[in-house]
């Protein structure tokens, strides 16, 4: 597995977009991807990594990069509100027409939970309630990438 000292788990740490764009760019081309799925703008906590994926797929995506067969979806990000309404914003969701939804069942919720705590670094007080409350552990809609959201060249 490779490192890159400029990649790094930080909420904060500004990631460049050309470096990102090209690691994405050589995983779907080496393993033949289809469907990549990735954060929208918000990165779903203001999660400054998380954005940084959005703008890399969104330049390769508007520039056409990406190979010939290739699409992009974003996982929406929500208002707080809805975030931690758990299994209640599940009907809102769907009411919301997303291109895609994906709602987990038991099995892969517990799979998730399990995901999760096998990131013991990860596991601060507020993971916990996530876990128990975020609706992204059971519910999550993404968008096709549009016209609108690519950036049309690396910051």
């Amino acid at each position: 597995m490779l490192v890159y000292s400029g990649l790094q788990d930080d909420p904060l740490a500004e990631w460049e977009t050309e470096l990102v764009s090209s690691l994405i760019l050589t995983h779907v081309k080496n393993n033949s991807i289809q469907l990549v799925l990735t954060f929208d703008a918000g990165g779903v906590s203001r999660h400054a990594n998380h954005i940084a994926l959005f703008k890399s797929l969104s330049f390769l995506s508007a520039t056409r990069q990406l190979p010939e067969g290739c699409s992009a979806v974003v996982l929406e990000t929500v208002n707080i509100f809805r975030k931690y309404l758990s299994v209640l914003d599940t009907p809102v969701s769907w009411l919301m027409t997303p291109d895609l939804l994906f709602i987990l069942t038991r099995k892969e919720y517990e799979e998730a939970k399990t995901a999760m705590h096998c990131h013991r670094s990860q596991m601060l007080w507020f993971r916990y309630m996530y876990i128990l409350f975020s609706r992204y552990m059971l519910t999550n809609t993404y968008r096709c990438l549009s016209e609108e959201q690519k950036i049309r060249k690396p910051e």
